[in-house]
């Protein structure tokens, strides 16, 4: 396994705060803490999360424990992205000209 993926003390979530970061193919949001819950967002490079096919989401609450929880899972998915096949370019590419498509499209109502 890489670098284990290392995140900010508790009173960062507490504080309402979001966080970024990747390990290796591995790209995640850990998005700002809304009703005691921190949701860890994963989707695979090397586009930003607008643009890139989720993985998977997991939420935990915001505690010693939630964090010690989400840096074990992150860490986890981690090692098994990246050990895992990628993403061909085609399909990362297809991906995301199907994102673009939907966001020119006109919207109804």
């Amino acid at each position: 396994m890489g670098t284990p993926i290392s995140l900010p003390t508790l009173s960062h979530f507490q504080n309402g705060n979001g966080w970024l970061g990747s390990a290796g193919l591995l790209r995640f949001q850990i998005e700002k803490p809304a009703e005691g819950e921190m949701t860890a967002v994963l989707w695979q490079g090397p586009f930003s999360r607008p643009y890139a096919q989720e993985i998977e989401r997991q939420t935990f609450p915001v505690s010693d424990e939630g964090l010690a929880a989400v840096l074990n899972y992150l860490n986890a998915k981690a090692q098994a992205v990246n050990e895992a096949p990628p993403f061909t370019d085609a399909e990362t590419t297809a991906f995301y000209h199907a994102k673009r498509a939907e966001e020119a499209a006109p919207k109804e109502g």
